[in-house]
């Protein structure tokens, strides 16, 4: 180890007032925010979540994501030490759906809410919720209750993972 005044001079041994990150040796980070709400929007829009021909009457027929809603907290790349890169987020995700029973020309609309999508977690750690706007009526309840459902849940988390996933490879 060198001492203070010895050694290579590209070695920055010495304190800096300034407090600078030297060629970003010590930490850089990156904001992946923009890039990962373009990404979930481009693949939540128009997605069909749940689709049934000759379903009987009042019973859902189609439910789909109509868009990316809105996107809170951070995403980022960050790098430690020169080498070291990993992805950093914590985010809450919200999406606006749109849906349809049989016998009805009604479109039904809500929102499904995923927070706590965090890397320091699992989907075990997320809180997923959905709602319906209009009421109580049938095809809302319906709705609501398929939205909010573990098999469409399931879906919502996979296209979360494969963004994730994405974001995690660019580290």
């Amino acid at each position: 180890m060198a001492k203070w005044g010895e050694g290579d001079p590209r070695w920055l041994v010495e304190s800096r007032e300034d407090g600078k990150n030297v060629n970003g040796w010590h930490w850089e980070e990156k904001d992946r925010k923009e890039w990962t709400k373009a990404r979930l929007a481009e693949l939540f829009s128009g997605q069909v979540l749940y689709e049934v021909e000759g379903a009987a009457e009042g019973e859902p027929t189609l439910l789909k994501v109509e868009r990316l809603k809105d996107l809170t907290g951070d995403a980022s790349i960050t790098t430690r030490k020169g080498n070291k890169r990993f992805a950093v987020f914590d985010m809450a995700v919200s999406l606006a759906w749109e849906g349809s029973v049989a016998g009805s020309d009604v479109k039904v609309k809500g929102e499904m809410r995923v927070e706590e999508v965090h890397s320091t977690g699992d989907e075990d750690d997320y809180v997923y919720s959905a709602t319906a706007e209009g009421g109580n009526g049938a095809p809302q309840t319906k709705l609501r209750t398929l939205a909010a459902g573990a098999a469409i849940r399931a879906k919502v988390y996979a296209t979360l993972a494969q963004v994730i996933k994405e974001l995690k490879e660019q580290a």
